[in-house]
């Protein structure tokens, strides 16, 4: 008998309401880098992008909802100098408070104002060793991330997490494993690609080099399980976790992604299904200058024609997985960027399974 809930009836009969569970806010699209895989297309600041109290407004909204965890993105969220700010008052809201950064504008000021806020995740993008991490982010951006770390784990702040993306040039990645290890950092988030924005024209690794990246890794956390953990964050569907550690119920540990009970807030206030979809007009929902969440989340035609997907509905080797009910295709945004299609698998596993690699003991009988 499954212990978990998978389709919207069930959803609905359990809490009484279709339930928004957690939402992610761009804060700006303002960057200092200009990441080679960023789907955000981080750089330049938007017009009219949301200010200090209509961050806080959008805030107020997902309190009254019920959201739980609440992911602040950009761009560069500490860019904004009032981001302490928006920190603190997501902690008074009670959200679980999740927050990425590349680590450039972190400072000892910066520290000083946050360090007593409490953080499910506090995430420095690290995406492998030296030569690879500045390939992919430019010149002084690994200096920028391990001096970031440094002063976030003195400050023993709660729930710092290196963040990395599975790269076509990732090959040292089970070499993050180590160096969490050694730095004393409690979680690791591993998280696939998905190509959109300016990793439009990237490609994500091939199976064998998936394959081959995501045993080294895992061996690596096996070795140091009892001081390194996966995030929540991690995206990576449980199929393509190797058998050892899915025997250990390592996937566990990164519960798949809320969606379709999850939504994206942009800087500009536009609202999509969740923070994959806004290169994609046909998914902008509402926006919340002009629309209160409540009434976006209850009334989009969209939302609710995405929510009446089953997973019975899934295809290709999601209708095959025995993981099908738990991870609900992984990946929706990677997905639809691929097929246009909501009820296609998730990228990464129907790439596995072409290449024969997809793993047996996860076939259904």
């Amino acid at each position: 008998m499954k212990n978990y809930l998978s389709e919207d009836t069930e959803i609905f009969d359990f809490f009484g309401v279709k339930p928004l569970l957690s939402t992610s806010i761009r804060v700006t699209k303002k960057c200092n880098l200009r990441c080679k895989h960023c789907y955000a297309e981080g750089g330049k600041q938007i017009a009219n992008e949301m200010s200090f109290a209509e961050i806080t407004t959008v805030m107020d909204q997902l309190s009254e909802l019920g959201v739980s965890d609440v992911f602040f993105t950009g761009g560069e969220p500490f860019i904004r100098e009032d981001m302490p700010d928006i920190l603190a008052y997501s902690n008074k809201c009670g959200f679980n408070t999740l927050v990425s950064t590349n680590g450039h504008f972190v400072n000892d000021k910066l520290v000083e104002r946050i360090k007593n806020l409490k953080f499910k995740m506090l995430q420095v993008s690290i995406d492998g060793t030296h030569d690879i991490h500045i390939q992919n982010r430019g010149k002084q951006s690994l200096e920028d991330a391990l001096n970031a770390l440094d002063l976030f784990t003195k400050a023993q702040i709660d729930n710092v997490t290196v963040g990395s993306v599975l790269l076509k040039n990732a090959t040292e990645l089970d070499e993050i494993v180590d160096f969490c290890k050694e730095k004393g950092i409690p979680l690791f988030a591993l998280m696939l690609l998905i190509e959109a924005g300016r990793a439009e024209n990237m490609s994500s690794p091939s199976a064998k080099m998936m394959h081959d990246i995501l045993e080294r890794v895992f061996e690596k956390y096996e070795k140091h399980e009892q001081a390194v953990e996966f995030s929540s964050n991690t995206t990576l569907p449980p199929a393509l976790v190797p058998f050892s550690s899915r025997q250990n119920d390592v996937h566990n540990k990164f519960a798949c992604c809320s969606f379709p009970y999850i939504l994206g807030i942009e800087a500009n206030g536009d609202v999509a299904p969740c923070d994959g979809f806004f290169p994609y007009a046909e998914m902008i929902v509402g926006n919340v200058r002009e629309k209160p969440l409540k009434e976006i989340w209850e009334n989009s035609p969209v939302l609710n024609e995405i929510r009446q997907i089953k997973t019975s509905d899934l295809k290709g080797v999601c209708s095959k997985c025995i993981y099908l009910e738990y991870c609900a295709g992984g990946c929706r945004a990677a997905a639809y960027n691929k097929y246009k299609d909501l009820t296609m698998p998730d990228p990464a596993c129907q790439n596995y399974y072409d290449a024969g690699l997809f793993p047996k003991d996860v076939i259904k009988k």
